[in-house]
């Protein structure tokens, strides 16, 4: 899996590169599906702006993000609500049918 991540104007930019690569990939890193996965850390007026977009195999982007006081906080909201999308991709590409066949013998 490819993991980008962004923090322009980071104060502590190896260590957050390095924090989040580690972080995401521990989460993200057991679905085969996921080939790419970009993060963006923004310090805004309301406090920092983490944003997660990955890309499956099959389908369209899956984006979430959220806004925080404290950036570790913003970070593991914005992977509840990734966790949510991910977990309805896997239910809606990858679950098997278990639709029972019924027959009738005449």
């Amino acid at each position: 899996m490819d993991i980008k991540i962004e923090a322009p104007g980071h104060p502590n930019q190896n260590q957050v590169i390095s924090f989040y690569r580690e972080r995401l990939h521990q989460k993200y890193g057991v679905y085969p599906f996921i080939h790419s996965l970009d993060a963006k850390v923004v310090k805004v007026k309301e406090g920092f702006k983490v944003s997660l977009q990955l890309k499956p195999e099959k389908g369209t982007m899956i984006y979430a993000e959220d806004v925080e006081k404290k950036e570790s906080a913003a970070l593991e909201k914005v992977i509840k609500k990734m966790n949510k999308q991910i977990e309805k991709y896997k239910n809606k590409h990858y679950q098997s049918s278990n639709k029972t066949e019924i027959r009738i013998d005449e």
